[in-house]
């Protein structure tokens, strides 16, 4: 049952097919075929084509195509198919360079095409900087691998080539390639990556090369895999698509003698030169990281989520948001007068978005960004303060561990800034077991125009604690490469008491806030606040901030 001779192309969905037309061309080395009113089809050898690019939001898998040897093998395959119970789909777009065929449903739902022999062209290639000679594999996320297997070997003809600890991934061909699919166990069911082959490691290295030359930063690699032995290296796309290139691939000619390999779930499986594994924003089939807009985000849904505490929201009905696109990498929240008011310290957060992924504590880290904050309608306040008090109305990056309640913010306003440490909702060791929370606040006058751009950043170092003797934990905050603020401290039974959990987890926020109430000091007392029982916490104010090139580096690195 070898009906299935090749993989014979990958169909993407994009939101805008010709710029992922532009990247695959200039930037990947494939040759634009033909376009219809549906996609746009590109080559990289004889065959008609090996990517076809359907508009489409958001990225996915369109279908994948398989190549069978003639129409009488098709057909046959198809009746056998019928008779196994699999349900039979029409193609819902117009075939091009491929001749008949139907589609089937694999256990994720993609749509898998099997099609009778592609249409090869005599002409020469066009003259290309880097060219890939084939397109290789696809690998998917899914919860049902054993389900996948199952389909692609017993309905399809696909042989098992490799696993990983059981099936957390499998690796499988239908020639002597390695593998054409594989399968990652994972929550979801997402396209991690799809590859193209290089010829040899000459070309490999040319490749590299044409990526630093094209300003494309390499999400992974180069390495070598332990499960197919092939050379590496993975590169997003516009959309964000993982792209794999990849070369010497194992060729698996004995199907008698061959047995597949069950490699151990660790990271040398993965990379055999180096042992290191891919960046959390791969593993979730993402070609960029939560806080990398170059290509452009929507921040929302895309790494980032709004903070919701119960019927709470942390976005004002005023507010306007801006996503960063491929020409202004930027994202700009203008709320021109706050609404969004409470009688608790939720009425803090006008807006407040945290970062889906959390951040060790471990040896430390620095969190960055580059921040231009306006704050208008403060000159008339009702407090009679200055229009420049944070408090008033600021824009904000913050780093939070959910875990401890430590709040780790820096908020900008028009001229004066606020390095703020918090801590809520936690424990006192050798106290009641009761909630205790501070705050420390500090204001710095600076010398900034409003809705200039500045770094902020954000360090945090723990302490090397010993048995019965907890070292302090310390924070420093700069602003344009310049220390304005440090604190420290360790945990201690007297007052203001620290969590029994150091931090451990941090998440990175962005927000925009007030700060008129009474805080806690830790003591017992209060921090007076302009508007302890927030009665006038809106008056008319508000903020535009944009922030930009968010940056975090481990201290362990």
């Amino acid at each position: 049952m070898n009906e299935i001779i090749r993989l014979g192309y990958v169909a993407i969905s994009v939101p805008d097919v010709e710029r992922a037309a532009r990247f695959y061309t200039e930037v990947i080395g494939l040759e634009r075929v033909t376009q219809n009113r549906e996609a746009v089809y590109l080559r990289c050898n004889e065959h008609h084509h090996a990517l076809a690019l359907f508009e489409g939001k958001p990225r996915s898998l369109h279908h994948l195509g398989l190549e069978v040897n003639d129409h009488d093998v098709l057909a046959a395959l198809r009746e056998r198919l019928v008779r196994q119970g699999v349900s039979i789909e029409f193609r819902s777009w117009e075939p091009v360079g491929v001749g008949d065929g139907f589609c089937v449903r694999d256990p994720n739902g993609h749509l898998i095409e099997m099609h009778a022999r592609m249409k090869t062209f005599d002409l020469p290639l066009e003259p290309r900087a880097v060219r890939p000679i084939r397109f290789g594999h696809l690998t998917v996320m899914t919860p049902k691998v054993e389900e996948s297997v199952d389909f692609f070997r017993d309905l399809l003809g696909f042989r098992i080539s490799d696993r990983v600890q059981g099936r957390l991934a499998t690796w499988m061909r239908c020639n002597q390639e390695h593998h054409g699919v594989a399968f990652l166990r994972a929550p979801l069911n997402k396209i991690n990556h799809y590859a193209f082959d290089l010829p040899d490691w000459n070309a490999f290295k040319t490749f590299a090369d044409h990526m630093v030359c094209q300003g494309i930063t390499a999400i992974y690699g180069p390495g070598r895999h332990g499960p197919g032995n092939n050379l590496f290296l993975y590169v997003p796309d516009p959309a964000g698509n993982i792209i794999e290139l990849t070369a010497e691939v194992l060729q698996i000619w004995d199907e008698q003698l061959y047995q597949p390999g069950d490699w151990p779930n660790e990271p040398l499986s993965v990379d055999v030169w180096c042992a290191m594994m891919p960046p959390p924003h791969f593993t979730q089939g993402e070609g960029y990281a939560f806080h990398d807009w170059r290509m452009g985000s929507t921040v929302i849904g895309q790494g980032w989520s709004v903070v919701e505490v119960h019927d709470f929201k942390a976005l004002d009905p005023n507010a306007h948001l801006t996503a960063p696109t491929e020409d202004l990498p930027e994202l700009k929240v203008h709320i021109p007068r706050f609404s969004l008011a409470r009688k608790d310290p939720l009425d803090h957060a006008k807006f407040m978005v945290l970062s889906d992924r959390q951040f060790a504590a471990g040896e430390g880290f620095s969190v960055s960004v580059e921040m231009a904050v306006e704050v208008q309608g403060t000159h008339n306040n009702p407090f009679g303060v200055s229009p420049d008090d944070p408090r008033l109305g600021s824009a904000a990056i913050l780093l939070l561990d959910d875990t401890s309640g430590v709040l780790l913010n820096f908020e900008v306003g028009s001229r004066r800034v606020m390095a703020l440490r918090e801590r809520f909702g936690v424990n006192a060791p050798g106290g009641d077991g009761g909630p205790l929370a501070f705050a420390d606040p500090q204001a710095i006058d600076l010398a900034i125009e409003p809705g200039s751009w500045h770094r902020y950043e954000i360090h945090y170092q723990p302490g090397e604690d010993c048995l019965l003797n907890p070292a302090p934990d310390r924070v420093e905050w700069y602003i344009d490469g310049r220390k304005v603020h440090e604190i420290a401290w360790a945990a201690t039974l007297d007052p203001p008491a620290a969590p029994v959990m150091k931090p451990s987890r941090f998440r990175i926020g962005m927000g925009i806030f007030t700060l008129l109430d009474n805080l806690p000091d830790g003591r017992g007392g209060v921090i007076p606040g302009l508007d302890p029982n927030y009665e006038q916490t809106i008056w008319g104010q508000g903020v535009t901030a944009r922030w930009r090139k968010i940056q975090y580096r481990s201290h362990f690195l």
